[in-house]
């Protein structure tokens, strides 16, 4: 494999074809990050309640909005590549990923409803739509990683490869900003990618052994 510009590329064999090891160990790498970022997001906002979940911070988004945006992406995206109409409805979509360009007049947190979208409903969407696309990517054919996507899909992703790409961090994004805006998660280790409670460097003392102690 090599890293393009905008998305990771694999490389042909002499016969025009990627290599079976390549593209396993590709789509292998992007179910790995889907995997640790949905669980780190789910396992985060499982304890939340009331305001906690649907309140915004001071970028307008809440968890709510963000796991509900999460799993229409997951839709919208794995419909180019299936070329299939979305499952989630399209009232979803348009709370949760609307693509019209014009001035809003509430906050992405303010247009989630709480009667209309229980906590318990955004966390099943997510689980669902990712569930659906990790499915998809275990059955997709490599050899069209370079492939050029629908003529609807927008010029950012301009191949399969780089959709799934795109798929692989996309929760990432999200954890980060959650973490910055959102109060219950300041100073804590909550969303953080790799928790580190317990490493201790060899070259530095950690206040569990006494300095005269080598360590190898």
């Amino acid at each position: 494999m090599r890293e393009g510009a905008s998305s990771i590329v694999l490389v042909d064999k002499d016969d025009g074809e990627i290599g079976e090891l390549e593209g396993q160990l590709t789509k292998l790498l992007v179910r790995r990050q889907m995997n640790q970022g949905g669980n780190i997001m789910m396992a985060a906002l499982e304890p939340l309640v009331g305001d906690e979940f649907y309140g915004g911070g001071l970028n307008g988004i809440s968890p709510a909005w963000t796991l509900g945006h999460l799993a229409c992406v997951l839709d919208l995206f794995t419909s180019w590549v299936e070329e299939r109409d979305l499952t989630i409805p399209r009232w979803t979509h348009d709370i949760f990923n609307s693509l019209e360009i014009g001035k809003k007049s509430k906050t992405k947190a303010e247009s989630v409803d709480r009667d209309a979208l229980p906590k318990p409903d955004i966390m099943l969407l997510f689980r669902q739509a990712q569930v659906r696309a990790l499915e998809l990517l275990k059955d997709f054919d490599v050899q069209r990683w370079e492939s050029p996507t629908p003529v609807h899909a927008p010029d950012t992703l301009p191949t399969y490869g780089t959709i799934w790409q795109s798929l692989g961090v996309h929760t990432f994004w999200h954890l980060g900003e959650l973490a910055g805006c959102i109060p219950r998660f300041h100073g804590t280790y909550t969303l953080n990618t790799v928790a580190h409670y317990f490493y201790t460097s060899a070259n530095q003392n950690s206040g569990v052994f006494p300095r005269n102690v080598e360590r190898s």
